[in-house]
């Protein structure tokens, strides 16, 4: 299969000399992108954890959306994923190191619109399988946490029913290692996602002794950061990150200080009822004993008159 863009990326063990910080993050989503662009034997490792295949029955892989690495990204918002088509499938490889308001929401939208670009003028009974692949930075449901989550249209009813597969999408908790199961070991899942997560080059050199497959990824990764466009590119990103974190921490300072706001004004508010009712049985009260005061001195009034009279 020809491609239009470099693919290869001969392994080097120099990074092996390399101690301390890495000096940026491996879930950076540009990083991601180079790395499975251009070395083609990691993108094939990856999407056989996945498929739960021995890479070497991957026999075409083609990233279907490269870009020019090195080049700057102005757009801060820019979707930087990688599509893959591989068999009959089309695959969305995506870096999410935070979440985004509305992540679920956006996930259904690149999903369906990807599904309906791919088959657009497709026999029905042709129809090309999209499936949506993201390694997340964070927990998609607090109240169920999982390092692995796979949705497919199932029967509510029968959850052994399936509707369709053509249309999946998969999320990695790179945040809950610590609930990856047997099977999430034995394909590879987890070195990929500890591989994602360090932070020192002591940790890869670990990862690397016991998987060659991340040996490949790690020499692959240095070899693109010593290139200082692409490196310049990671850091911006980064910075970019920092800046929607802020962001997003501004806005949900902001959202916490408007929930209190309005608690506040509800007590207020209630308490203001409560005031005003007080209020309004006290003027009550008042009146009554005001009343009652007036008919005491009715009856008083009327008791000596009839005392006069008897006299």
């Amino acid at each position: 299969m020809s491609k239009n863009y470099a693919h290869t990326i001969d392994y080097s063990d120099v990074w092996k000399t390399k101690t301390g910080s890495i000096g940026f993050k491996l879930t950076n989503d540009y990083l991601f992108r180079a790395l499975l662009q251009r070395d083609e034997k990691t993108l094939k490792a990856l999407v056989a954890s996945f498929l739960r295949i021995d890479p070497a029955k991957i026999r075409d892989i083609e990233v279907t959306n490269p870009i020019v690495l090195g080049e700057g990204i102005e757009n801060k918002e820019y979707h930087l994923d990688v599509k893959v088509s591989v068999d009959n499938t089309t695959i969305d490889l995506e870096m999410q190191a935070l979440r985004h308001k509305g992540w679920i929401e956006r996930t259904l939208v690149y999903l369906c619109r990807e599904f309906t670009d791919v088959n657009h003028g497709v026999p029905y009974s042709d129809v090309k399988a999209v499936w949506q692949i993201s390694f997340c930075g964070f927990t998609l449901f607090e109240e169920k946490p999982e390092f692995l989550s796979e949705y497919i249209f199932i029967n509510r009813k029968d959850m052994g029913q399936i509707y369709s597969d053509k249309i999946r999408i998969t999320n990695v908790n790179l945040t809950r290692i610590d609930l990856a199961d047997k099977d999430d070991e034995r394909y590879g899942l987890t070195d990929w996602a500890r591989l994602f997560k360090a932070e020192r080059w002591e940790e890869l050199i670990m990862l690397a002794e016991k998987n060659p497959v991340v040996d490949q990824a790690v020499s692959s990764i240095w070899y693109l950061s010593e290139d200082k466009k692409i490196r310049d590119e990671i850091w911006r990103r980064e910075d970019n990150e920092l800046i929607q974190k802020s962001i997003d921490e501004d806005l949900a300072k902001y959202e916490q200080l408007k929930k209190d706001m309005d608690s506040m004004q509800k007590r207020y508010d209630k308490t203001k009822q409560e005031y005003d009712k007080t209020k309004q049985d006290n003027e009550r009260l008042k009146q009554e004993s005001l009343d009652k005061d007036a008919e005491i001195l009715r009856l008083k009034m009327e008791n000596e008159h009839l005392k006069q009279n008897r006299d």
